[in-house]
């Protein structure tokens, strides 16, 4: 969970990876499950071969990335073995805080922080120009249930949104983002993570290795 200063730190750092460079780090994290080549990868995130080609380079000699051979082409996987590559990982998934949508509705959302240990805005909110609801995925324990359903009611009474939520436990997320469950996936691949970002990546981690 971020205060202030260390958040105003981490955007002052993410400033350092580019646009290009993010899109490629999140898109190896989403898709850690599967091998892509350097054009597939490429064309996924929308850049040029040869721009894709560059950045992957850079991230493989950092460690940040292994690759192997298919064919005669590379695949690339997240080292999640390497300290830099997890802390890149955590400065990609923080979203942009100066866009209202999520600023606004971070504020609204904060009374859950300390009782759910990961929050994903997602869905049409973050598309359309005048939502009426939006939906948010939540991973909880099981023991904090009727805390997380206090808190989320008290939450619901001053929000100007219809809320959906989606509630994952630990184990649950880690299956669902294993087996590539559509909905999970779409949160992390088009959602605005709030808070979580270090829990995620854990996650995704132990989804590696099962």
């Amino acid at each position: 969970m971020y205060n202030h200063t260390v958040l105003l730190y981490n955007l002052k750092i993410k400033k350092m990876i580019t646009n290009n460079e993010k899109k490629i780090l999140k898109f190896l994290l989403v898709n850690f499950n599967s091998d892509y080549s350097i054009n597939e990868i490429a064309k996924k995130c929308g850049l040029a071969p040869n721009g894709a080609y560059e950045i992957l380079k850079k991230f493989e000699e950092k460690e940040v990335l292994s690759s192997k051979k298919i064919a005669n082409s590379k695949s690339y996987k997240i080292n999640f073995d390497s300290i830099e590559a997890n802390k890149l990982l955590e400065l990609v998934l923080i979203p942009d805080y100066k866009d209202s949508k999520i600023k606004y509705r971070y504020a609204d959302l904060r009374p859950l922080e300390n009782i759910t240990n990961l929050c994903i805005i997602f869905g049409s909110y973050l598309k359309k120009e005048k939502p009426n609801d939006f939906d948010v995925l939540f991973a909880i324990k099981r023991s904090d249930y009727k805390k997380y359903s206090e808190a989320l009611e008290k939450v619901k009474r001053i929000l100007p949104f219809k809320l959906h939520d989606v509630i994952q436990t630990k184990e649950d997320l880690t299956k669902n983002i294993k087996k590539g469950e559509k909905l999970i996936i779409q949160a992390l691949s088009e959602g605005a993570i709030l808070w979580g970002h270090e829990f995620l990546i854990e996650v995704i981690k132990n989804a590696t290795k099962e």
